[in-house]
């Protein structure tokens, strides 16, 4: 589930205009990850929005939180700032 989301806007960008985007974890909870998002004009340093959103894992019968599986925690681990 995300559960948590925000973005803040700094400069335009228009469609058909191409966009870099970056993302980067930035925190790894028990159940939970917290994912941080760029958006760029093509080739520019500054970002012209910039977001978050936090996903929660969780057990499709009960709805309950449930730890992140090793194998995505191994994988987030190894690309987390």
């Amino acid at each position: 589930l995300v559960v948590e989301t925000g973005c803040n806007y700094f400069a335009e960008l228009a469609f058909p205009q191409a966009v870099d985007a970056g993302l980067r974890v930035a925190r790894i909870g028990r159940s939970s990850v917290r994912y941080e998002i760029g958006l760029f004009a093509a080739g520019a340093q500054q970002a012209s929005a910039q977001g978050h959103f936090i996903h929660v894992y969780v057990d499709r019968a009960g709805r309950r939180p449930v730890a992140l599986p090793q194998s995505l925690r191994a994988a987030l681990e190894r690309i987390a700032t």
